[in-house]
């Protein structure tokens, strides 16, 4: 049995810890182009369409009979700023066996 596992990640930031949405992007005679962009890295596009979406539901709420008020404007969402991890070296350390058993012998002394 075969089983297949597809990891949609942002093509900007690389992280696979954010949910991407696929965004297809067709620019003036150009080719549309798809894109897997995280919330964060897609808030400039989608800033664009925000203000389209408030004036067709200004011009709803204007039609209608109860008066509604005009929806609030989301701030685009700002970066996180990275952490420096620190890190402890991984590797094993290097020693002889003339010190290994030098040790061996250090501690045997001292219990």
């Amino acid at each position: 049995m075969d089983v297949t596992i597809t990891v949609r990640v942002c093509d900007i930031c690389k992280r696979r810890d954010r949910n991407a949405t696929r965004y297809t992007l067709t620019p003036d005679e150009g080719e549309p182009r798809q894109r897997d962009l995280c919330d964060e890295d897609a808030a400039a596009v989608l800033a664009v369409f925000v203000e389209d979406v408030e004036k067709v539901s200004e011009d709803d709420s204007a039609d209608s009979s109860a008066p509604q008020e005009p929806a609030a404007k989301k701030a685009p969402a700002k970066k996180a700023v990275a952490k420096k991890a620190t890190r402890r070296p991984r590797r094993t350390p290097v020693r002889t066996m003339e010190e290994i058993e030098a040790e061996k012998k250090a501690k045997a002394e001292q219990s």
